[in-house]
């Protein structure tokens, strides 16, 4: 019996110098002088540090930063940086057939088809797919070349956009894409998408979270 009133003993010591302990450093926290606030470190990111994830734009083309590039210009940087996913052709390659988008091939409505069996499911270029040219301009500018997005400038961005329409019969080889110029190239399924920037810049009215105004289903 008295064993247990020592172990109780023992406890109470315990626990009203841990509340000592406590008090003592709350008491001391209080004295001493505070940290003051750091402030005025750093600044807003403007447009040039953010680089091609501030080339968000939507069916208009606002957002578009200043540049130029022909289809001519966009072949050779296409084999050179794209070429090893999407197909010298632009049609995918073999190693991995139907994994990375197409970008060539006769545009198709998208009502027309959806897939071509189970095991080959249809991926449709994406001239198709994308609403409005420019989010052919803002998935290159933001996502490729693949792991090492960002690093194209306005210039390849708009030859390699050009590129793609000039391969899928939207623009001519020599037709200069820029900011004026492109949101003006109709797309073969536009007609089935709205055609505003209010909508599109708003993913909560577009109604999904997908990457710069192309919705795909699940």
């Amino acid at each position: 019996m008295r064993y247990f009133q020592f172990e109780r003993f023992v406890a109470v010591m315990a626990l009203s110098a841990s509340l000592g302990c406590l008090q003592v450093m709350a008491q001391t926290q209080q004295n001493r002088p505070q940290t003051p606030p750091i402030t005025g470190v750093g600044t807003a990111p403007t447009t040039a540090d953010m680089g091609p994830v501030a080339w968000m734009a939507g069916p208009s083309g606002k957002g578009l930063p200043d540049g130029s590039g022909t289809a001519k210009q966009g072949a050779p940087i296409y084999l050179v940086k794209c070429s090893m996913c999407h197909g010298a052709d632009g049609r995918g390659v073999h190693w991995r057939p139907m994994e990375f988008s197409p970008i060539a091939g006769l545009p198709i409505a998208l009502p027309a088809r959806k897939t071509e069996g189970p095991h080959e499911p249809w991926v449709p270029p994406i001239t198709s797919a994308a609403p409005f040219p420019a989010v052919i301009f803002n998935t290159i500018a933001v996502e490729m070349p693949m792991f090492r997005a960002g690093t194209l400038t306005a210039d390849e961005v708009y030859a390699l956009t050009a590129f793609i329409l000039f391969k899928n019969g939207l623009i001519k080889e020599d037709e200069v894409m820029n900011r004026e110029t492109l949101p003006k190239v109709q797309m073969p399924n536009g007609k089935y998408f709205p055609a505003s920037d209010d909508v599109y810049m708003d993913m909560k009215k577009r109604g999904c979270y997908k990457t710069y105004g192309v919705c795909t289903g699940d």
